[in-house]
């Protein structure tokens, strides 16, 4: 299974949690496409970064949990839970109004076909 979600998948919200799931949130799943990013912190944290719009996504639980990690421009949100450390989401520089969700915290995705693509964030700002 890889590509586009079927159509049932992209109408189903998809459910995820951190490690100790204090943090919970849901997303709507449009592709089982996920994009690993090689930027001097993506690639420490190995996140599998899945993009879906602001509306696509809800945080059900952990917003007092939650602390942010921003670096070099200050744009991007990096978001972990304070007490396993797992990063469950980020609101990228790329495209802040959006959500990257961290497949890697979709227990129903565990299973499945992900078709990979690599962001090339060590040179973006070249």
């Amino acid at each position: 299974m890889g590509g586009e979600a079927t159509p049932a998948e992209a109408r189903a919200w998809q459910q995820g949690r951190c490690h100790c799931g204090a943090v919970r949130l849901e997303f709507v799943l449009a592709s089982h496409k996920g994009v690993g990013c090689n930027c001097s912190y993506c690639v420490r944290k190995a996140a599998l970064h899945h993009r879906v719009p602001a509306g696509n996504f809800r945080l059900l639980a952990g917003t007092e949990q939650l602390s942010s990690y921003r670096f070099g421009t200050m744009r991007a949100r990096h978001l972990f839970c304070r007490t396993c450390g797992i990063h469950t989401h980020c609101h990228p520089r790329s495209a802040p109004d959006e959500v990257n969700v961290n497949l890697h915290c979709v227990d129903a995705l565990q299973d499945v076909h992900i078709e990979l693509s690599l962001h090339d964030g060590r040179g973006w700002d070249a």
